[in-house]
């Protein structure tokens, strides 16, 4: 039986990080035989329960090395853990827990992560001197890797892949429309809109734009407009301050989805106008036509990843031109939708690229 440690930015009650989990977990045990797998994470027994494997406190250094001196590889990924914007402690902790794996000899591998920005000199130089000594490293965009060559990165073992969650299979859109039904969305002959905000660039102005385009998609499209949640701790207080200023024709999801649930959600939507990564994502997985606003060069990425762009930076924001995009992308949908499709579908089939990889690793004396 082969033990794999799995590390990232898990049990937070993030969508976009479970679902990466899952992609993680689902393409391992779908394409591997005799593996027992170990996740890090913040609430051991949610994730336990939630993905049927092990799992440990991610802050217990204790139970981290112990499982980590256990096992044949270390997965570090995806989601991007390497970058200091968020946080000084965030980057050291990921490159604590690969050391940690180098120092007990074992296989380590980056799993589909997008790099940076790492901003500060001292975390660039730490980055480098650690993944030059990992055994393989998998990103998700030529971006990530075109920083790791920047700032130094030699590592031989470097291919370019794409998100794991690209790679979940699409959900029936009955679930969703049943569970948008219940919150006051009936015609769905209507175009149908989603909003999927972050709640850290709350400002005015994305406060006012955003309830002045839903107010007038409503009024003037007679479109059903709904904002979508994926992360219920960050996104739940500019989502009030933005019904505060809509009538109640505008729905507000309030509820804890599971990822398959948000999918199906994703899936009945003509359109989705994304701010969140992982939002754009699910819409990607769902062919569901995008318009995304950029708060971090991760978005942006991802973007010209799918061969899509940007329509604005989240500071940029102004009401009439994303209106005029909207009516856009609605008109045009069926073309957005099979342009969508068919790079999608490029970017899955690289995915299974990130198997291989451990699959030779684990073998590997």
């Amino acid at each position: 039986m082969n033990k794999i440690v799995i590390s990232g930015y898990y049990g937070f009650n993030n969508l976009g990080d479970e679902s990466i989990l899952k992609a993680i977990i689902s393409n391992l045990k779908s394409k591997l035989d005799n593996i027992d797998i170990t996740v890090l994470s913040k609430d051991p027994n949610f994730t336990a329960k939630k993905h049927q494997v092990h799992a440990v406190d991610r802050m217990n250094i204790f139970k981290i090395i112990n499982e980590i001196r256990k096992c044949d590889l270390l997965i570090s990924g995806g989601g991007s853990l390497l970058q200091d914007v968020t946080s000084f402690r965030s980057i050291i902790y990921y490159l604590a827990v690969i050391a940690i794996g180098i120092i007990f000899n074992k296989k380590v591998m980056i799993y589909s992560q997008g790099m940076g920005p790492i901003n500060r000199p001292i975390n660039r130089w730490l980055t480098k001197q650690t993944l030059n000594t990992v055994d393989y490293i998998s990103l998700r965009d030529h971006k990530s890797e075109k920083l790791l060559r920047e700032i130094g990165v030699e590592n031989k073992n470097i291919i370019v892949t794409a998100d794991p969650v690209l790679g979940i299979v699409q959900k029936d859109r009955d679930l969703g429309k049943e569970i948008l039904s219940k919150v006051g969305i009936k015609d769905f002959s209507k175009p149908t809109i989603g909003f999927a905000i972050r709640g850290r660039e709350k400002t005015q102005n994305t406060i006012d734009v955003m309830a002045n385009v839903a107010e007038r998609l409503v009024e003037e499209l007679g479109a059903n407009v709904i904002f979508i949640p994926f992360h219920l701790g960050e996104d739940i207080e500019i989502s009030d301050d933005i019904e505060k200023k809509t009538n109640e024709k505008v729905v507000f999801l309030r509820d804890k989805y599971n990822v398959d649930e948000m999918l199906s959600i994703i899936g009945n939507l003509n359109l989705l106008i994304g701010v969140r990564l992982h939002s754009l994502i699910f819409g990607a997985v769902m062919n569901t036509p995008l318009i995304a606003i950029s708060y971090d060069p991760k978005i942006n990425n991802f973007m010209e990843f799918i061969e899509e762009f940007v329509f604005c930076h989240i500071n940029d924001l102004e009401s009439e031109a994303l209106f005029e995009e909207i009516k856009d992308k609605i008109l045009n949908e069926e073309s957005f939708r099979s342009n969508l499709g068919r790079k999608v579908k490029s970017l899955r089939d690289k995915l299974d690229k990130n198997e291989d990889i451990v699959g030779q690793l684990l073998n590997k004396d």
